[in-house]
């Protein structure tokens, strides 16, 4: 089955989501909900839904404060994991909708940019910018809260175009190619406003005394 990301599949999927009496039996392990999706069952959502529900939609109304735009992430990370598992197996299933559900968040704001600024917390973590930060003395956490303002200050200074680039590639690990594809712009474009932003980044931290 192809779903296409339409409002009519979302209430379909979401509508069967949770059988009456469901909810009492056993919730699956990640592995079995796996199953399902590779097995193309509807109920991989249900099972998605019953044991990470009220996770989600804890993160996308963090991240949106917004309960409308908070639904709307949440039925896409519902929709884009039937349309993403397989080909991709999550070890965890739980990080896997972490990252579905952030970048539902950056969409959003990215969406209504003209109306809505990327909030701080949408900011990469200090961890999920290891491949870009420098390691040995940002390992002691006082160390490494120093560091982590630095670059969260850093991204909220960004313009908002270059805010969401960054956004998209370090913080909810998207290719290069896919933020093309949302910016319409070409891959190449993107690529050099990446090595832009990271340059940028390195003359910040080399002013606060970090090397990259």
């Amino acid at each position: 089955m192809n779903l296409t990301k339409s409002l009519s599949d979302r209430q379909r999927l979401l509508h069967t989501a949770i059988p009456e009496g469901r909810e009492l039996m056993d919730i699956k392990n990640d592995e079995e909900i796996n199953r399902l999706y590779f097995d193309r069952d509807e109920d991989a959502v249900a099972e998605t839904q019953r044991k990470y529900g009220a996770y989600l939609k804890k993160i996308a109304s963090d991240l949106t404060n917004d309960r409308r735009d908070a639904e709307e992430c949440v039925n896409d990370v519902y929709l884009n994991a039937w349309n993403s598992i397989p080909p991709n197996r999550p070890n965890s299933l739980k990080a896997y909708l972490t990252v579905l559900v952030r970048r539902a968040a950056a969409d959003v704001y990215r969406r209504d940019g003209r109306d809505k600024k990327i909030p701080k917390k949408i900011c990469s973590s200090l961890d999920e910018l290891s491949d870009i930060i420098p390691g040995g003395d940002a390992e002691d956490e006082f160390d490494g809260k120093i560091l982590s303002d630095i670059i969260k200050s850093f991204v909220s200074s960004l313009s908002e175009r270059r805010k969401f680039i960054f956004i998209s590639r370090y913080y909810v690990n998207r290719k290069t190619d896919e933020i093309a594809k949302k910016l319409q712009v070409s891959r190449s474009t993107v690529a050099k406003e990446l090595a832009e932003i990271k340059s940028e980044l390195k003359k910040r931290l080399d002013s606060e005394g970090y090397s990259i």
